[in-house]
């Protein structure tokens, strides 16, 4: 039972919610654009990004270089990265992970001296990168991403299908890692027919070795549906499509880019939908109960805006990101907050914005890291997002926000005089306590 007056007491406080500061964190640029398409972080504070970085020759053409960057504690160091692609510069990657043994893995595609494009992958032994040896299919290949399921290393991505017309052309790939090399395992494709189909895999991670999940986006020409959102099961013998297409508004334009795992009955992916009474791409967010998928309600917009990557602490502490436009149809930062209950779009003031895309994030133990690119800057830019202080009493659910729950949470606690609630620390929640939280509720936090 809650306490009237004291109810009544704290809903007389202004509701001053700040969320917990953004760090603008720039990596180094030698030149040209640079996108950043990667990153991962782990509880031992290594943090990797990897993209591309475009350079612009004469008399009008460009060269792409693999980019990768480390936090080293303050601040990004650019690691020289190989650069597979001698006669046709262009290669780029798309993904990293950082492993429990110090290694990280990259990936993404090039293009060699001749022929299709084809899937690259390079690790970290801990003091230098190295190419690994990846798939290579004569219609082309490449891999868009990478992620963890148990002790097995997936990267996933597309390859030319082998099969003669009117098959599709492109097939998803899924392969294991296996030492330096990988073990390319099927994965029935989504979009079957039509010369111009296509199928990818954009994320790919799992709970266990029998229990992972691969997201993306496939089109089946004539027609018939596309590109519309992808979902894909491993069950630790086979990978089986799971038919995602009731949840959509669109099964024309549609896509997912990411997905997060806490455990087997607790998975989120992240993409783009489109709302066809409006006209307008709108954010995606699933969720898997173990059971079943769901599509969660997000926040409307009034302008396009779509999702390329999440990551979750803890059920009730998830992030997605993407980009959303002004009416002007210019990129801004958009970042949504799952708190257990609804997903609340981060105030734009909170996060630095320089027309940002962003593409990828991931916890590092408490702190959120996010990567993107910025337009206006025409560099690759990370945003961090540190814990806020603890001390903080009026984030009483430390949730990271000063708002309307703190206080119910509150006068929960003191209701049933949780020691929680004994803020002066004097061994009783009495009326001094009510006035200190009400004190700090007012100040916010810092």
């Amino acid at each position: 039972m809650r306490t009237p007056l004291l109810a009544a007491a704290l809903a007389a406080c202004p509701t001053l919610a700040q969320d917990c500061p953004w760090d603008l964190l720039p990596t180094p640029n030698p030149g040209g654009s640079l996108i950043l398409f990667g990153l991962d972080a782990d509880d031992q504070g290594n943090v990797w990004t990897a993209g591309a970085r475009t350079v612009f020759v004469q008399p009008a053409g460009i060269d792409q270089f693999n980019y990768i960057a480390r936090w080293n504690g303050s601040e990004w160091v650019e690691t020289p990265a190989p650069q597979p692609s001698t006669l046709r510069l262009y290669q780029g990657l798309s993904d990293i992970i950082a492993l429990p043994s110090g290694e990280a893995i990259a990936v993404g595609g090039y293009n060699p001296p001749a022929g299709s494009s084809q899937a690259q992958s390079m690790r970290w032994n801990g003091s230098s990168w190295s190419l690994m040896n990846s798939p290579s299919y004569a219609g082309g290949s490449g891999f868009d991403c990478i992620g963890r399921a148990g002790d097995t290393v997936w990267a996933g991505g597309h390859k030319w299908s082998e099969l003669p017309p009117p098959a599709a052309t492109t097939y998803p790939m899924a392969a294991r890692r296996n030492g330096n090399s990988w073990e390319v395992v099927f994965v029935p494709p989504l979009a079957i027919t039509g010369g111009r189909s296509y199928n990818y895999i954009r994320a790919i991670e799992g709970a266990g070795e029998d229990d992972a999940w691969a997201a993306g986006i496939a089109q089946e020409t004539g027609f018939i549906f596309g590109p519309a959102a992808m979902m894909i099961r491993w069950d630790g013998q086979e990978w089986t499509q799971y038919d995602i297409f009731p949840l959509l508004d669109s099964t024309d334009f549609s896509g997912l880019s990411d997905l997060a795992v806490l455990t087997s009955d607790d998975v989120w992916a992240a993409g783009w939908d489109y709302d066809l009474s409006r006209q307008q791409t709108i954010p995606l967010i699933l969720h898997w109960d173990g059971s079943a998928w769901s599509k969660s309600p997000v926040p409307v917009f009034d302008e396009s805006a779509e999702l390329r990557a999440i990551a979750a602490r803890a059920p009730d502490d998830v992030y997605a990101a993407g980009t959303q436009t002004d009416l002007n149809g210019f990129p801004h930062a958009l970042v949504l907050h799952f708190d257990g209950t609804a997903w609340t779009e981060v105030p734009q003031d909170a996060v630095v914005d320089y027309g940002t895309w962003f593409r990828a994030m991931d916890f590092d133990a408490d702190t959120l890291w996010v990567a993107g690119q910025a337009n206006n800057l025409s560099e690759g830019i990370t945003q961090r997002r540190e814990p806020c202080d603890t001390a903080c009493s009026a984030d009483f659910n430390a949730d990271g926000t000063v708002n309307f729950f703190d206080i119910s949470d509150f006068i929960d606690a003191f209701s049933t005089q949780d020691p929680a609630t004994d803020l002066d620390d004097n061994g009783q929640s009495n009326f001094f306590d009510v006035a200190a939280f009400i004190d700090a509720y007012n100040a916010g936090c810092p």
